[in-house]
């Protein structure tokens, strides 16, 4: 499932740095991180972008069920509101997202260690 989430987030980063590599002027380096860190209660994931960012009217959204900014036809990965759900439902984490337009994105996941037994 953790997997699955990756590579939702990851495709979405790609996406991200393509588009702005379209519009952008030349220099642009589009890049995406992906950085894992041991926490005291965890773990910490995150897939950051240096593309557009998300535009404030949709913030609210992304991780609405059917939500999607792609054409018909091309959104059909994991989607933002299923990674929402098997990290908060199904892993007992969280999942969150910060971004600024024109600079790019950062989604932020947060996993609990789990005690044996528990």
């Amino acid at each position: 499932d953790i997997g699955r989430v990756l590579l939702n987030l990851i495709t979405n980063a790609f996406h991200a740095v393509s588009e702005r590599t379209q519009k952008e002027a030349p220099g642009y380096q589009p890049t995406v991180w992906v950085k894992t860190k041991k926490t005291a209660d965890g773990v910490a994931l995150s897939v950051q972008d240096n593309g557009g960012g998300i535009p404030p009217a949709i913030r609210d959204k992304i991780f609405q069920p059917f939500f999607t900014t792609k054409p018909t036809g091309e959104g059909t990965g994991l989607g933002l509101s299923m990674s929402y759900d098997i990290i908060n439902k199904g892993h007992g984490g969280d999942i969150k997202m910060e971004t600024a337009e024109g600079k790019g994105t950062v989604f932020k996941i947060v996993l609990p260690v789990k005690q044996e037994g528990k």
